[in-house]
This record gives C-alpha cells, structure tokens and sequence, in this order.
C-alpha cells in the first residue's frame, strides 16, 4: 500500500490554501482539500479535513508549479481567488422548499442553508418563526440572510463544509472548549434570541460535491418544547438531502 503524507500547500497567485495528501514513493497527488484561507489552517487540522478526488484534483496535478508547500510562519498575500463549488441551478425557491422541508421534519422553529461562494458562505435561505412573528417577514429575513459567514472562522458551519461531518449539539452554549468549532451568540445578543439544539450537515449536489450546509435550530417536541435533535431525525435529514440532490440532479442535468 502506498505511504502518504499530508500536507497544506498555498497557491501563490491567489494566497488560497489546499490540503493534499501526497505519496511518500513518487511524490504523486492522492487526494486534496480546498481552497479555503490560510487561517483555517489553525482551526482545523489535517487529519480532519475530507479528503478527495475529480476535477479538483485533475486541476492541482496540471498547476503543481503554481503551488508552493504552506509554512504556518508565512506572510499570506492577497490576490485572486480560485474558484469554489457553486450550487448551480439550485434556485432560491428551491433552497427555501429544501430549509421548509427539513424544519417540518424535526419540527425546528429556525435554520438557514448556506451555500459555499470564493469568498465563503452565503445565506442562501433562513427561517426563524420567533423573530417572524416579532419583526414581521421580511424585517427577520432580512436580519438573518445580511452578510456571509468566512470559511476561516472556527464556525460550525466551517467546520461541518470543510470536513463534511455533521454536529449534532443539544445546546449550542454547553459545547466543550477543546472541540474545533465554537458557537458565537452575537446573533442572539443582537436579536434577543436564544439557540438551544443545532444540527448541521453538509448539503451534496448530483455529482457529489459539497455546496454548502444546512442548519436547524431548537427541535421541538408534540408539546412545543425546545429538545434535541434525536438520532432519528439527523437520518431523516441525511435521507432527505439525498432525495434532494438527486431531485437537482435530474431536473438539471
């Protein structure tokens, strides 16, 4: 079995880091990860990140002289950017039936897609019925779709794009310190809001690829009780993302 090594590797024209995984025999790329900005390089390590093969992969081999390997120590410089995995036809119509969906699964009073850009992540579609009922409808999605969410901050939404894991919590304040992600409650400073349970996984497109990430926040029970998200309801989600990129698949080919 061929040994490999792991390793950051740093694209100089556009600064952007790759993690790639190298034959220790011929030097030959195996596998990579990426891009993403040299900070998440502190944030995530090697070892978690997922790892793969196809046109990215094709891509790197062709422009091995364009790469150097990534010295943490490094000064990063700006410039271009490469380009990133894009939702493709996938409406905003269709994201926002996909968020609507899901909630009604888990029975989530809030939860937002986000979908992967260069730059990072974009609020592709949110819902949060508190909020709703107390700003009216397009004052809270306003609010809550603003902005976008940097690919090098240790955010769970990061974490779950860049290793393809999905995080199930039962409250997002009570995570322990020495996991690789960390919740920011600014949000909920800022609009008097608490988020309790969180489940977020990684949303695939036809061929495969990881476009983003969907996010559900405080399951409820019958009752109306904020509960976490079970077992059950995190296979419910998986199943219907399958269903729905292959639904995308088909109605855009």
């Amino acid at each position: 079995m061929d040994r490999l090594r792991r390793e950051f590797w740093r694209h100089k024209r556009s600064a952007n880091l790759w993690a790639v995984e190298v034959s220790a025999r011929d030097e030959s790329l195996l596998a990579c990860c990426g891009p993403f900005t040299p900070r998440v390089a502190r944030v995530v390590a090697l070892d978690e990140l997922a790892y793969g093969r196809g046109p990215t992969l094709d891509w790197l081999r062709e422009r091995r002289e364009e790469f150097e390997r990534y010295d943490a120590l490094a000064d990063a410089v700006g410039g271009g950017r490469v380009e990133a995995p894009r939702a493709g036809a996938a409406s905003a119509e269709v994201v926002d039936a996909l968020l609507a969906e899901a909630r009604r699964l888990t029975r989530a009073e809030a939860g937002t897609v986000y979908i992967r850009e260069p730059g990072g992540l974009r609020f592709a579609a949110a819902h949060n019925e508190p909020l709703e009922r107390r700003l009216g409808w397009v004052e809270a999605r306003r609010r809550l779709t603003s902005g976008s969410l940097p690919l090098d901050e240790r955010s769970i939404a990061s974490y779950v794009l860049l290793t393809h894991r999905s995080v199930n919590t039962p409250d997002a304040y009570e995570m322990h310190h020495d996991l690789p992600y960390v919740f920011n409650p600014a949000w909920d400073l800022r609009n008097d809001y608490r988020t309790r349970s969180m489940l977020a996984l990684p949303i695939r497109d036809a061929r495969g690829d990881i476009i983003g990430v969907l996010q559900l926040i405080n399951a409820r029970d019958e009752a109306g009780a904020i509960v976490p998200f079970s077992a059950e309801a995190e296979n419910a989600i998986g199943r219907l993302l399958v269903g729905w990129a292959q639904r995308l698949g088909r109605d855009h080919p």
